[in-house]
């Protein structure tokens, strides 16, 4: 059956072909088409009852032998199993017969005759519907020449009434004309004026620029060293977080197109299997639309009787509409005309009435300039007199400035010196105690060797003794005399230091930018003092110590000498301690001196060092400057790509999502929408998504998100990647208009419609 429906119709499109391509002059080929196939038909119908005849006797045929044979059996009685073969037997023989006859009627000539009958069928069919054609044709011909002349009369009408028109425009032009002669002249007045205006408007604002720009430059130089210093560490920190934040974007975009392409790969599963599906479907379809032909063919007879039954009540339609038409434009045509000279008598009232105003603005404005010219008077002279002040303020402020660079000059010159000094002082004091810890131990040890000499020759020399004792105690005065000097010494050292201290703070306030270069002298200093003057305290309470001791010693053992040699101990020791004290005294007298000189080379030396240091401060900063403004264009130039690169997937996401999204409120999507989506419109599905969620379906988007697992994780993705696009908008400068901007986009409203509905924006 499915076969024989087939062939019937399957040679249908090529029919309704050829009835398309030959309308006109079929007639005599279907008769003889028609007589052709009426003479192949007539052998088939005269031998066509042979077939069944034949098999009928056949049939007969072997019931009867079967019956005939199996008569005994039945006469004695049959079981129940031999009977139902006995009926098996029987009826297999026939029902074969019964489907070779009607394999045998779907042979290829059967099916070329009921194809034939088909055709015969279809050319008739097209040759009523081409009569019909012929006729509609005919009538709408006849239509087509009464709305030729139809539109020949309103073609008249539409000449006359333009002949109307240029008539009027003609007079609306030369008003046309009065009036721009008038507006030229009002505008070049008022051009004049505006240029006179303008002049006197710019030359305040320079005035007050070029003020304001001298007290700017003042206050900028003095701040301008820290504020790079400050923005060189903010913008280390600032790249710092954005690399940071550059990773954590990188590794969030890699998950991303990792679940991107596993919902690819469902997606091409799912097309794959609904694409067999279809095929399925097709092949059905395929079957349904041949058995359909037929049905179709007189369905389109029906339609193209009644359409031409339309077409014929639409042309008396359009022809009373165009009767309308002409009488409706003919009266519009001329209330346009009265509108117009009505317009044209208030364009003239208008313009007696503009060139009046146009005469009192002239007036207004010639004593609005003389009044202008006036001030500018005045304000250029008390404008000469500010720059004048301002010019004697800014000379003051520059011999103030000159004045406060000699002092940080003059302070750092000292700091310098002092510096100096005191690590040359530091060094001769220690080169001093060293010499005198090598020189006092010789002289004691020559002195108990020159004691235990003259022990067996002074034995009664006590009165000489007590006189070399009188002479150590005066030689203690005298080292005690010496450490007078050298506290004198410290004590100036101190005032210096004390003058030193001063003139450096006062340099400090006077220059911020010196600051840590003073402090760091200053703690130099500080140590210096720290350590110098108590080694030189130790050294000298060494001496005096040491002096004590042999002076001790020395009695002690004078008294148990003999008084026969305190002469001659007398004449030695004061001697040696008188010539050993003077040298120690001189030295050290000549070593401060020495030493206070070369202090004072090395602070001066130590000035140059750092005016020198303080260029190389200087060209280091402008250099780190420089290589900052490039680093920060860089930065800027590499954030803004990176940043479009980012938005863009960000974006490409969420209108990913969003197909999710409006596939859980609306199953049915259509095939614009796709068309659009695939053209380039990603944003389609957003649209309709936030036309669908309407403020009431608050509870509906709530339940779906607590029970459908799928809805849910598009929802927490989609206000995932928004919200991580907002706060790489919100980072930037102007981040703020754009974030407003986005969230009054589509895919901020369905952001916003989310998030409420899931209360995310209130946790």
């Amino acid at each position: 059956m499915i076969g024989g429906n087939s062939a019937e119709a399957a040679p249908a499109p090529n029919a309704a072909v050829e009835d398309e391509l030959v309308l006109v002059d079929t007639t005599e080929p279907v008769a003889v088409m028609e007589f052709e196939d009426d003479e192949e038909e007539v052998p088939t119908r005269r031998f066509g009852w042979l077939a069944p005849t034949l098999a009928l006797l056949v049939s007969a045929a072997w019931l009867g032998t079967m019956l005939w044979l199996a008569l005994p059996s039945i006469r004695a009685g049959l079981e129940p199993v031999a009977l139902i073969e006995l009926v098996a037997a029987l009826c297999i023989p026939p029902a074969l017969i019964g489907i070779l006859y009607l394999l045998s009627l779907r042979t290829s000539a059967a099916e070329a005759r009921r194809f034939g009958m088909t055709a015969r069928m279809m050319r008739a069919e097209a040759a009523s519907l081409e009569r019909s054609v012929a006729m509609l044709a005919r009538k709408i011909e006849e239509n087509r020449v009464a709305l030729a002349e139809q539109t020949t009369v309103m073609i008249a009408m539409g000449d006359r009434a333009a002949e109307r028109i240029g008539r009027v425009a003609q007079d609306v032009g030369e008003q046309s004309r009065t009036l721009d002669v008038s507006t030229r002249a009002l505008n070049d007045a008022t051009s004049e004026a505006e240029r006179r205006v303008s002049i006197v408007l710019s030359s305040l604002p320079k005035a007050h620029d070029e003020m304001r720009g001298m007290a700017e430059r003042v206050d900028a130089a003095g701040l301008l060293a820290s504020q790079r210093a400050a923005s060189l560490d903010t913008q280390l920190t600032a790249l710092s977080e954005r690399g940071r934040e550059a990773d954590q974007i990188a590794s969030g975009a890699a998950e991303r197109l990792a679940a991107h392409i596993s919902r690819m790969e469902a997606t091409s599963e799912t097309a794959s299997s609904r694409l067999e599906q279809v095929t399925g479907e097709m092949s059905t379809a395929v079957d349904s639309v041949l058995d359909r032909a037929a049905e179709a063919v007189d369905e389109a007879r029906k339609s193209i009787a009644t359409q031409g039954e339309a077409i014929l009540a639409m042309l008396g339609a359009n022809q009373a509409a165009l009767d309308r038409a002409g009488r409706d434009s003919a009266e519009a045509l001329g209330e346009r005309m009265g509108m117009i000279e009505d317009a044209i008598m208030r364009v003239s009232i208008r313009l007696e009435e503009e060139q009046g105003r146009g005469d009192a603005l002239f007036a207004g404005l010639s004593g609005g300039v003389d009044r202008l010219d006036r001030e500018l008077q005045v304000l250029h002279a008390s404008g000469m007199d500010r720059t004048q002040a301002l010019s004697s303020s800014i000379s003051v402020l520059h011999q103030s400035m000159d004045a406060m660079t000699e002092a940080m000059r003059t302070g750092e010159s000292t700091a310098r010196t002092v510096i100096g000094t005191s690590e040359d002082l530091l060094t001769a004091l220690d080169a001093s105690a060293r010499e005198i810890d090598e020189t006092l131990p010789e002289a004691l040890a020559r002195l108990d060797a020159r004691i235990a000499a003259s022990r067996q020759v002074v034995a009664g020399a006590k009165p000489e003794l007590l006189a070399l004792v009188t002479a150590a105690e005066s030689t203690h005065e005298a080292i005690e005399a010496i450490a007078d000097v050298v506290s004198k010494q410290r004590d100036t050292l101190a005032k210096t230091q004390a003058s030193l201290l001063e003139t450096l703070a006062t340099g400090g306030d006077q220059a911020e930018s010196l600051g840590r270069i003073v402090d760091e002298t200053i703690a130099t200093t500080q140590r210096f003092a720290e350590s110098a003057a108590p080694q030189l305290v130790e050294a000298l309470v060494r001496v005096r110590e040491t002096s004590a001791a042999a002076a001790d010693h020395a009695r002690e053992t004078l008294s148990m000498i003999a008084p026969t040699a305190a002469r001659a101990i007398e004449e030695a020791s004061g001697t040696a301690l008188k010539r050993a004290i003077d040298s120690s005294v001189r030295r050290e007298i000549a070593q401060l001196t020495e030493t206070t000189e070369a202090a004072v080379n090395a602070a001066t030396q130590a000035s140059e060092r750092l005016s020198h240091q303080m260029h190389l401060i200087a060209e280091t900063t402008a250099k780190v400057e420089a290589r900052i403004d490039e680093a920060r264009d860089e930065r800027e130039k590499g954030d803004s790509e990176s940043f479009a690169r980012r938005v863009s997937l960000l974006i490409e996401a969420m209108n990913s999502s969003s197909i999710d999204i409006t596939k859980a409120f609306s199953t049915e999507v259509s095939d614009s929408a796709w068309t659009a989506y695939l053209k380039g419109d990603r944003g389609v599905f957003t649209r309709r998504a936030v036309r669908l969620l309407d403020p009431g379906e608050t509870r509906e988007i709530a339940r779906l998100y607590d029970n459908d697992d799928d809805f849910r994780e598009n929802v927490n993705r989609y206000i995932h990647d928004f919200e991580a696009m907002l706060r790489q908008i919100l980072v930037l400068r102007d981040g703020s208009p754009l974030g407003v901007t986005l969230l009054s986009s589509d895919m901020g409203k369905l952001y916003v419609a989310l998030a409420q509905a899931i209360e995310r924006l209130r946790t």
